[in-house]
């Protein structure tokens, strides 16, 4: 058997499973077509930048030479009443001068299967088992929070230790939203009153960056942090990659009385909260 995931990576599964005689399934985790409005329709002036003309054929093979495949959400497949699944959309469209699916995906075949996504919870368990806390971790979590200076890991700082915090973990892309829960905390001053808001994702200078659209979301991020006056109220940690020290920030946010956020553009906005 051999699974794929992501566009490219599920190619690869179809090419390898019709050549070796061997069962496919594929995992798309989040489909592109969804995630840019029209693009589809409008995928001539976006190809040069997103590869759509590639990247819809590759997704549409592998949907239709797997065996099965994984979703993580019934929202994932068909959507809602108000929005199409990520899937259902490329049962019907258009990419003119191209070409045209009149039944590109069917999502009622019984190949699609529901597979809620998981958590290790030996690293992501609640904040209230306090026995089983990392606290030798906590004096590094501290400096991430808490510390003034600007530095190559984090800008911004939190004036009033005593608010709770608004968290999100993320890449720094305009799907992901981020800087549109910046902007929406800078224009909130009853919020910025009761509450910080911390940020993690992404590189903190566009110099850094290799990403065309990072290095838009990057500057963006600078821009709203001087045009609402942020300093004193956000603290914006660059990306994170040790996934034990991460489970602590989650557990240390939680100890404020905070509250995780997602706002990723394509997915119903929620917030979750980790302590009452």
């Amino acid at each position: 058997m051999v699974i794929g995931n992501y566009t490219d990576g599920n190619l690869v599964a179809s090419l390898l499973s019709s050549k070796l005689g061997v069962t496919q399934g594929t995992i798309a985790h989040a489909l592109e077509k969804t995630k840019y409005e029209d693009s589809d329709v409008k995928w001539r002036e976006m190809d040069h930048k997103y590869h759509f003309s590639c990247q819809f054929t590759a997704d549409m093979i592998a949907m239709n030479t797997s065996d099965f495949i994984i979703a993580s959400t019934y929202q994932e497949i068909a959507g809602s009443k108000d929005k199409p699944g990520q899937y259902e959309s490329h049962y019907a469209f258009t990419m003119p001068g191209l070409c045209r699916y009149a039944t590109g995906v069917n999502v009622f075949d019984p190949k699609f299967n529901i597979a809620a996504p998981g958590a290790d919870q030996s690293v992501y368990f609640p904040f209230t088992q306090k026995q089983a806390r990392l606290t030798d971790l906590h004096p590094q979590i501290e400096e991430l929070l808490y510390s003034k200076e600007d530095n190559d890991e984090h800008l911004g700082y939190l004036q009033d230790r005593s608010r709770p915090i608004i968290f999100s973990m993320a890449r720094l892309d305009k799907v992901k939203n981020i800087t549109g829960l910046v902007e929406w905390y800078g224009e909130n001053k009853k919020l910025r009153d009761l509450v910080n808001l911390v940020i993690v994702g992404g590189l903190l200078e566009p110099s850094q960056s290799n990403d065309r659209e990072e290095i838009e979301e990057i500057n963006k991020m600078h821009s709203l942090m001087d045009k609402y006056q942020l300093k004193g109220q956000i603290r914006w940690i660059k990306a994170q990659t040790e996934r034990v020290r991460n489970g602590e920030l989650y557990r240390c946010i939680a100890d404020t009385r905070g509250a995780f956020v997602q706002v990723k553009k394509t997915q119903i906005q929620l917030s979750m909260k980790l302590k009452h």
